[in-house]
């Protein structure tokens, strides 16, 4: 038996609890329920301009010429997304689910796509300019002809990856996995790839005019028909490289 105190002290922490229960389950139903209504507001008017819908799941939708600009989408689900003309200009896509993902003439500058998955993307003609994909995992998708001018890509993993014909001028390529990546008529001029692994990589016909090289792997790499004009190239490890003035073994380890 509980004495009076004591009851009255229990009763007032059963009530505390069940207020809090209450209040944070209704906080849940409130945000579904405010994303319900964004999706809604965007399938009838094709416009959800700074919508909040982080951590939504929009596996599988379809949005055709939809305004989403500079919304917030942090870790929402998009897999298996259609996306055609849509408008993510300046958009906060952090962290989100793109595997499997269609886009295209999608408007993607701007917007942040750091620590994003993008496995098995299909990209095509997407504008990335001044985009955020840092630390982004992008393996094994199609991003060709798409635009990067001066995207920061550092550390992003594109390992397989189409991008071939991508215009990557003045993009930030610092540290990042491009093993056995496309990049054959890439334009990377002025690019700044310091520390890139490009680990068998084709680079053929790519415009590295001006790029900055310093410590990248270029290990059976063929770059035979690449512009290297004024590139830096301070550091590079050639080893089975195809170069324009031969195969080069000069950093292969003994």
């Amino acid at each position: 038996m509980l004495r009076s105190g004591h009851m009255v002290k229990y009763n007032g922490i059963l009530k505390v609890f069940c207020f809090a229960t209450i209040f944070f389950s209704n906080g849940v139903l409130a945000a579904d329920d405010l994303a319900k209504t964004r999706m809604s507001q965007l399938r009838s008017f094709q416009s959800c301009n700074k919508c909040d819908l982080r951590g939504a799941d929009l596996r599988g939708a379809i949005l055709h010429q939809s305004n989403l600009r500079e919304s917030i989408l942090i870790g929402a689900d998009l897999r298996w997304v259609y996306f055609n003309g849509v408008n993510l200009r300046g958009a906060n896509l952090s962290e989100v689910d793109l595997r499997y993902s269609w886009l295209n003439e999608t408007d993607l500058r701007n917007a942040n796509l750091s620590n994003a998955d993008l496995d098995n993307a299909q990209f095509s003609g997407v504008n990335l300019s001044s985009a955020i994909l840092k630390k982004a995992y992008a393996s094994n998708g199609n991003l060709s002809k798409s635009i990067f001018v001066r995207a920061n890509l550092s550390q992003i993993d594109l390992s397989g990856t189409n991008l071939a014909g991508a215009d990557l001028r003045y993009a930030y390529l610092d540290s990042s996995i491009l093993i056995k990546t496309d990049l054959s008529n890439a334009i990377l001029m002025n690019a700044q790839m310091r520390k890139a692994n490009l680990l068998g990589a084709n680079l053929l016909n790519a415009n590295l005019r001006m790029a900055d090289l310093r410590g990248a792997n270029l290990t059976e790499a063929d770059l035979s028909t690449a512009d290297l004009s004024h590139a830096n190239m301070e550091g590079v490890i050639f080893c089975n490289t195809l170069t324009p003035w031969g195969e080069d073994n000069s950093g292969c380890r003994q």
